[in-house]
C-alpha cells in the first residue's frame, strides 16, 4: 500500500475517534431529527459515480469544504488511492471484506461468535449493566449517532461534516456500512445481541426468527433492525426484507445480474455498497424503485500485469439515497470483470432510521431522484 494511503487512513481513523472525544457537552443528546434542511425533505442520491464526476473538485459543495486534517487537503481524499478506492476501507482488503471479522472462515470472528449458539439472555443481562446495547453503547445517545458523534462532525473540520447524510464521504460515516448500524456494529454478526443464526443467516431465538431489537435512548426506546448476513439464495427469495442486511453473493459470468428486493420501514437514508472479495474484481451497483433507477459503475479495482499490481482510477461502487416509508427497492449487482478464482462479493445495505432523514448538505455530487 502506498505511504500516502497509509497516512490518509491514519488521518481518517483520527477523525472518527475525534468525533467522540471532541464533541459538545453530552447534555444535548439527540441528533438533528431531520431539522437540518429547515423544512421540506429533498429526495436525491449520491453514488461513487457522482462523486467521481466531481473530477477532484469540491467547488459547489455546501457547506464549503476547505479544511481536512493538517497533512492533506480535502480534495486529496478524492484520489483513487484514497479512502473511496480499492485500497480503502470499502475495498477487498478492508474490514468489510473477506479478511475482516465477518464471514464463515476460521479467521472471521463471526464464525466463533455464531458457534456459541444463542446467548441472548446473557446479552440482556449485559444491557442492564451498561453493555453494548444499553443507552451507554454505540447505538445510544452518547455514541456515534448522538450529539457527541453525528452532530459533532462539523465541529472537527469541513471534511468531517461530509461524513453526515448526503455528504461526499457519507458512505464512510456513522450511517454507512462502517458505522454502528452496519455489519461491524452491535446489530450484526459480531454484535452483542446474542442470537443464534440458522442456515439462511437469519437470527433465531429457538424456533422464532428475530428481526429487530430495542435500544434505550434518552428515556425512550428505539427499534433497530438486526443486521443479518444472508445467503444469496435466501436473500433473493425474501419478500419482506428490510434495510439492514448483507448478502454473500457470486457472479460467474459478465452477463449475470443478481437482484435483491427490500423495503424501507421509514423515511430515511439507505446506503448500499458492493464490496469485492478479491481486489481484481470490479462489481457495479444499481438501485431501482417507483421513483426511477440510480446506477454506480465506477472502476474501483486493482489490476494485474507483467509489471505487477496496479490500481484503476475509480472507486468501490456505492449508492446512498433518500427513501420513503414503504418504498420497495431492488438492488442489482453486475460485474465488469471478476477474478475466476474468487468471483464473490458482499452486498451491504444500511438504513439510517427515521431519526436521520434530512440533511443540509448540497452539491453537484447529489442527483435528484
Amino acid at each position: 500500500m502506498r505511504s500516502s494511503t497509509l497516512l490518509r487512513f491514519a488521518s481518517f481513523s483520527f477523525v472518527l475517534v475525534g468525533c467522540v472525544a471532541n464533541g459538545p457537552d453530552a447534555s444535548s443528546d439527540d441528533p438533528v431529527e431531520g431539522k437540518a434542511d429547515g423544512g421540506s425533505r429533498r429526495t436525491f442520491s449520491v453514488s461513487a459515480s457522482t462523486v467521481e464526476a466531481l473530477g477532484g473538485s469540491l467547488s459547489g459543495v455546501s457547506p464549503a469544504v476547505r479544511t481536512a486534517d493538517s497533512g492533506h487537503t480535502p480534495s486529496s481524499y478524492l484520489d483513487s488511492d484514497s479512502c473511496l478506492g480499492a485500497l480503502g476501507p470499502l475495498g477487498a482488503w478492508g474490514p468489510l471484506g473477506a479478511l475482516g471479522p465477518v464471514g464463515d472462515s476460521t479467521w472471521n470472528a463471526s464464525t466463533w461468535i455464531s458457534a456459541a449458539g444463542n446467548w441472548s439472555k446473557w446479552s440482556e443481562q449485559m444491557t442492564d449493566l451498561g453493555g453494548p446495547l444499553s443507552e451507554a453503547g454505540p447505538l445510544g445517545p452518547k455514541g456515534p449517532l448522538g450529539a457527541n458523534g453525528y452532530d459533532a462532525l462539523p465541529q472537527i473540520n469541513d471534511w468531517s461534516k461530509q461524513l453526515q447524510a448526503g455528504g461526499v464521504w457519507s458512505v464512510l460515516g456513522p450511517i454507512g456500512p462502517l458505522g454502528p448500524l452496519g455489519p461491524l456494529g452491535p446489530l450484526g454478526p459480531i454484535g452483542a445481541h446474542g442470537y443464534a443464526t440458522d442456515d439462511n443467516g437469519s437470527y433465531v431465538d429457538g424456533s422464532k426468527v428475530v428481526r429487530t431489537i430495542q435500544v434505550p435512548w434518552d428515556g425512550a426506546m428505539r427499534t433497530y433492525g438486526l443486521f443479518e448476513n444472508y445467503t444469496e439464495d435466501h436473500a433473493k427469495r425474501m419478500t419482506n426484507n428490510d434495510t439492514s442486511f448483507m448478502v454473500h453473493g457470486e457472479i460467474d459470468t459478465d452477463s449475470e445480474v443478481d437482484s435483491y428486493t427490500f423495503y424501507s420501514d421509514s423515511d430515511q437514508f439507505v446506503t448500499v455498497v458492493v464490496v469485492p472479495e478479491n481486489a481484481l474484481s470490479d462489481f457495479d451497483l444499481e438501485l431501482s424503485s417507483g421513483r426511477g433507477t440510480v446506477k454506480s459503475d465506477s472502476a474501483g479495482m486493482q489490476s494485474a500485469s507483467i509489471f505487477g499490481i496496479g490500481l484503476e482510477d475509480g472507486y468501490i461502487d456505492f449508492i446512498q439515497m433518500t427513501v420513503s416509508q414503504g418504498e420497495k427497492i431492488t438492488a442489482k449487482v453486475s460485474a465488469k470483470t471478476t477474478n475466476a478464482a474468487f468471483p464473490t462479493y458482499r452486498l451491504i445495505v444500511v438504513g439510517s432510521g427515521s431519526h436521520i432523514a434530512n440533511t443540509d448538505i448540497k452539491g453537484p455530487h447529489q442527483v435528484a431522484r
